[in-house]
């Protein structure tokens, strides 16, 4: 395994005093940036059938509650360590969670048309991303995936295909960006989308929702008010909000060792 520092911190919203007697300071903007301490993270790569894969591991503050996401992108993103991505994924860290958010694309050139075989490619590396982390002590109860857009497709799908993920979470995904597969394991499935997403429509979100439920799988849907496809700060500190109750609620339970 490779490793490379990435500059670690964030830099925190200030908000300007009162001059005036009596007058009330505004309210802070909402922010994804955690509280602090903040957590680390390294860029580094860990292989998946045969390819190298970028991604940034982000690790919580002391133990945390020792389980895992790893975060799927969606098409044309890059590795960094800033914008909303990198700050949704120090949000899941700062609540106690392992993060791992690997270009999948590594493994196979995105190209527009996306064959099987590159669909496959994709899915294996959330496959070995969760393995890498059962490898290194989190136990499978604990680990899930977390998708956005294309990722969504290659996150959820992935994980009821032959990963070890025990949750998943689908944001603004839909029957649109790839035909699902029939599921092959029974896992708890959460379905996040835009009610005003034109890029994904609503009705190629529900149309996959309803074809897992037809499946037999557990599939909870929430609809973002408002939003599009491109989420502001306040609407993706709401998907964070949301994520992080149903992780808490299946992978991030303070009562599943002694399950």
């Amino acid at each position: 395994m490779k490793r490379r520092g990435f500059l670690a911190g964030i830099a925190g919203l200030g908000v300007a005093g009162s001059v005036r007697a009596q007058e009330a300071a505004p309210a802070p903007a909402p922010t994804l940036e955690p509280a602090a301490p903040t957590p680390a993270y390294e860029g580094m790569t860990f292989d998946s059938h045969g390819k190298p894969i970028r991604a940034i591991h982000y690790s919580p503050v002391g133990e945390g509650r020792r389980a895992a996401i790893v975060m799927m992108h969606g098409s044309g993103a890059r590795i960094t360590n800033r914008g909303p991505w990198h700050h949704l994924a120090m949000r899941f860290a700062g609540d106690g969670y392992q993060v791992l958010t690997p270009l999948f694309t590594d493994a196979f050139a995105d190209d527009g048309i996306r064959p099987e075989r590159m669909m496959n490619a994709w899915r294996h590396v959330g496959e070995d991303a969760i393995d890498w982390f059962i490898a290194r002590g989190i136990d499978r109860r604990r680990t899930a995936m977390f998708g956005y857009s294309l990722g969504s497709y290659v996150a959820v799908d992935g994980a009821l295909g032959n990963s070890r993920a025990a949750a998943a979470i689908g944001l603004a995904g839909g029957v649109d960006v790839y035909t699902p597969r029939t599921p092959r394991r029974r896992i708890p499935v959460m379905m996040l989308r835009a009610e005003n997403d034109t890029h994904v429509l609503p009705q190629n979100t529900a149309s996959w929702i309803t074809f897992l439920r037809d499946k037999g799988i557990s599939v909870r849907e929430e609809v973002l008010p408002g939003a599009d496809h491109l989420f502001t700060p306040p609407q993706w500190l709401e998907i964070f909000e949301r994520s992080a109750a149903f992780y808490g609620g299946n992978i991030g339970r303070t009562d599943q060792d002694a399950s």
